[in-house]
């Protein structure tokens, strides 16, 4: 469980340290874990899921994130679990936060309200809760735990999807033109966010077959809920485009700018604090590889020597300009190497 001393400014100082990381986003970040052990304190039956998800799953944190994601079956009266779980410390009050419905999928959305120990002020955590039955190829029972926390015995477990299943599901959400979250205002942020994500479940993957089929089933449910009429390939060829423009720079696309604004802005949600244009380069590259993989069903594997990447040439001519990231990332430049070839193979078929 966790502990109280979890909700203090002594622990959030304490976490923080010395980095530069943004102390509202780290305060919130432990407060969505509180919330999301009081959801799972007071029985509701769920999937736990979203960026929040990754601070369980990865061994050190990378991304701060500040809301909480479940799945919940159709039909399940929450109503009461949501009710119980507001009045768990440190949270004082819930709130129906109402949205306009768009889509056949139910969502619903609740603010669980706290007090700052830093600004001494009232401050929420967002829940989003979506109604469907779950499709990811496999879940597992993973304890409320993380060096942002302070806990003890008994652990209070949750339902959620393998890190494999979350990159297949995340890899859907970055692809701004067809299932992912679009360009808007303020969107950029939430774009970058996806990429990162991605890049950092890359780096601990197990299980290709999970990625691609998790993905698949993601990514139609997407297109259903959009009512689009597109199919998976086109959502990994936009996947693929957004990554080439972040690894290019500039040189290929138009929207770098935009995906700039996000890159600059995600900075004080990285636990480290450590992030740039330059740093996002190999991140999108490993996106690229993994989109392409998953749309020629190619194994995904790791690449330990760049030095015979470096002696090919980008086979594709609409993005031969990631040529010029070669000096600047290596390792990026041989994942993008892999990327091609994977897809102008698909292009030939």
């Amino acid at each position: 469980m966790l502990s109280e001393q979890n909700f203090s400014l002594e622990h959030i100082e304490e976490v923080r340290g010395s980095r530069k990381v943004d102390k509202t986003i780290l305060e919130r970040s432990i407060y969505a874990l509180g919330l999301l052990e009081a959801l799972a304190r007071v029985g509701l039956p769920f999937i736990f899921k979203g960026g929040t998800s990754l601070l369980l799953l990865l061994d050190s944190p990378m991304r701060l994130s500040t809301d909480i994601d479940i799945i919940v079956e159709p039909g399940t009266d929450f109503e009461h679990y949501i009710e119980e779980a507001s009045k768990i410390i440190p949270f004082k009050a819930k709130e129906e936060q109402e949205r306009k419905r768009a889509g056949s999928i139910e969502k619903r959305h609740y603010k669980f309200t706290y007090d700052s120990p830093a600004y001494g002020r009232e401050f929420y955590i967002l829940l989003d809760i979506l109604f469907e039955e779950n499709h990811y190829a496999r879940t597992i029972q993973k304890p409320i735990k993380s060096p942002l926390l302070i806990t003890e015995e008994p652990y209070i477990n949750v339902t959620m999807p393998t890190a494999d299943c979350i990159m297949g599901d995340k890899l859907t959400a970055f692809a701004p033109y067809t299932t992912g979250i679009p360009f808007g205002i303020d969107k950029e942020l939430e774009i970058i966010k996806q990429m990162y994500d991605v890049s950092c479940l890359f780096d601990v993957f197990e299980n290709f077959n999970d990625v691609h089929d998790s993905y698949m089933a993601t990514v139609q449910s997407e297109i259903s809920y959009r009512e689009k009429d597109i199919t998976y390939r086109d959502a990994l060829l936009d996947t693929i485009d957004a990554s080439a423009c972040i690894a290019g720079r500039g040189q290929i696309g138009k929207d770098y700018e935009l995906y700039l604004s996000g890159i600059r802005a995600i900075v004080n949600h990285i636990f480290d604090g450590k992030f740039s244009a330059e740093m996002a380069v190999t991140r999108a590259c490993k996106v690229m590889y993994t989109a392409a993989c998953v749309l020629t069903d190619s194994e995904i594997k790791r690449i330990e020597s760049t030095e015979e990447y470096l002696k090919r040439s980008i086979p594709v001519e609409r993005y031969n300009k990631l040529s010029k990231i070669k000096r600047l990332a290596p390792d990026g430049y041989a994942y993008a190497v892999e990327a091609m070839e994977l897809l102008k193979k698909f292009e030939e078929k």
